[in-house]
């Protein structure tokens, strides 16, 4: 997304009836291939940012149980009302939901269609994208792989991974894979999310991220997806396989997670796949498609609710699965630790600040739990969320084929509220609405100039070739007498309008055309276009093109 559409990260008020400060994992706001972008690329330096294993444990190790099975399974009824509550309210065309409690999968249930085109029903069985809620996926895959000797979550990555480099000589020697997993390299949010757009595969994304400008290493909280693909990556480097092998033979085989993948082409084979849907003036469709594989450990997973109740169970039960040890206890622990904080410590000690570990929000609700949680979106049409209370072993996973309008965290809050306080608020779905209306800020002003407009030059002042470092080479061409962009391996084009002097607009993402990004020229004293400025590409100050 551009300088102008930088992804908020929503400040999530807790409700009257205990929900927690669940965080928005901020959805892809690019056209095919779109991207994952960061939720907020304004971070908060932290008062936390001592290395793995020195924080504090926020782990429920010696917590009991004070639900029992009889209360959790009385408490699925209400869900059901909740479901269907919140996709009447938000036209949201299918869900899918798991709870496991007390390291049983007490309930999986579909609801809705997989496509709004016809009439084929979401199961437990559908196969949806997950987003970002790859995340915590991908680390405990990196638990298991930790645990497994492969390296420790202190280890610098750059001791496995020769070509690892960013822009800082320190940092590239000392980022550790715990520091990639919390999003405290310094790689600021939704670095490299806009090369994937354009079609660079991942090692090419990789590369291209030694010209970002970094935040303050270990003191700045910036969501990256990119960042944690480079850990994951430098993983996969240090155990000799890809990362999809890696994910396979950690925790997927392992854990008889059959139905779920690392690779974009099993979701699109699957016959029982929930379809991406945006709603475009109130109606929703299936119009989009969202490839990605460049960033696979940070949200390129596809899976169902029955193998994510799995791994849920794993959450919960210190990595076993029943009587197996899947991914190693210590490892995994350290997961759900805090290792940054994503805000400025509370005024009191009622408004605990929310905080990441390896992958994983964690939060303390108004009734004092901690709970684990992650969400993930696509701008293209997928939505989903984990949320866990640790201490009542009690999980459950959300997914939909809907773009991010706040359900699946409603429906986890909802639930959550009826588990712990008997109720949950009337205004849930309403409030997380409100919560999602901003997401992606407020679209740039081109303020229409009327009369006063300054005309444009002939189209072959601009036409040309213009590069920079991060983004590589552009094309301005004309196309049936107006000017477009083209970008990237993949071809993207971009239409440009005209709008005033020099200065000219376009949809950077398909799915966004009310959002409009500005290629602004700057014109030589010959009258020919020396560089341009495109601000679908500036957000990290790297969209100005020279002229070649």
């Amino acid at each position: 997304m551009g300088a102008g559409l930088a992804v908020v990260l929503l400040a999530a008020a807790c409700s009257s009836n205990g929900s927690d400060n669940s965080e928005t994992a901020a959805p892809s706001t690019d056209t095919a291939p779109a991207t994952d972008a960061a939720p907020s690329t304004d971070a908060t330096p932290s008062t936390d940012v001592s290395p793995p294993g020195s924080e504090p444990d926020n782990s429920a190790e010696s917590a009991s149980s004070s639900l029992t099975v009889a209360e959790v399974e009385a408490s699925l009824p209400e869900l059901d009302s909740i479901v269907e509550a919140g996709m009447a309210e938000t036209g949201v065309p299918g869900v899918a939901v798991a709870v496991v409690f007390d390291d049983e999968v007490i309930y999986t249930k579909g609801y809705g269609v997989r496509d709004v085109s016809g009439d084929d029903p979401i199961e437990p069985e559908t196969i949806f994208q997950l987003a970002s809620l790859s995340k915590p996926i991908s680390s405990t895959i990196m638990a298991g792989a930790v645990g497994q000797g492969f390296f420790d979550w202190t280890d610098p990555v750059s001791g496995y991974n020769p070509d690892f480099e960013l822009s800082d000589a320190y940092v590239t020697a000392n980022v550790s894979f715990a520091d990639l997993f919390a999003h405290r390299s310094g790689i600021p949010g939704g670095g490299g999310d806009v090369l994937e757009a354009i079609g660079y595969d991942r090692s090419e994304v990789l590369r291209r991220l030694r010209y970002l400008e970094l935040n303050p290493f270990r003191d700045t909280y910036a969501y990256s997806n990119f960042g944690m693909t480079a850990g994951g990556e430098s993983a996969a480097i240090a155990a000799g396989v890809t990362w999809e092998d890696l994910a396979d033979e950690i925790l997927f085989d392992p854990a008889g997670m059959t139905s779920t993948s690392m690779h974009y082409a099993d979701y699109e084979s699957a016959e029982n796949r929930a379809e991406l849907h945006v709603a475009t003036d109130g109606v929703w469709e299936a119009a989009f498609e969202r490839m990605p594989d460049a960033q696979a450990p940070a949200g390129g997973v596809s899976s169902n609710v029955i193998d994510l109740a799995q791994w849920l169970r794993i959450q919960l039960a210190e990595g076993q699965l029943g009587d197996k040890q899947i991914i190693d206890a210590e490892a995994l622990d350290l997961t759900h630790t805090t290792m940054i904080l994503k805000g400025p410590p509370a005024p009191t000690i009622a408004n605990t600040p929310p905080s990441y570990g390896l992958g994983w929000n964690i939060t303390v609700d108004a009734t004092g739990a901690t709970r684990w949680n992650h969400s993930g979106a696509f701008s293209t049409g997928a939505s989903t969320v984990a949320k866990l209370l640790p201490a009542e072993g009690l999980g459950i996973v959300v997914l939909t084929n809907g773009e991010p309008v706040g359900l699946p965290e409603a429906i986890t809050d909802a639930y959550f509220d009826q588990i712990q306080t008997g109720s949950w608020p009337d205004d849930i779905f309403a409030i997380w609405t409100e919560r999602f209306s901003g997401l992606y800020g407020e679209p740039q002003e081109f303020v229409d100039p009327s009369s006063d407009a300054v005309a444009a030059l002939d189209n072959a002042a601009y036409a040309g070739s213009y590069t920079n470092d991060y983004v590589g080479d552009i094309q301005v061409i004309v196309i049936d007498g107006e000017l477009a962009i083209v970008a990237g391996p993949a071809a993207v084009t971009y239409l440009l309008t005209h709008f005033d002097a020099n200065t000219f607009t376009y949809v950077h993402d398909a799915e966004l055309p009310d959002f409009l990004e500005g290629a602004i020229f700057e014109v030589g004293p010959d009258g020919i276009a020396t560089e341009v400025t495109v601000t679908g590409f500036d957000a990290d100050g790297l969209g100005t093109f020279r002229r070649i």
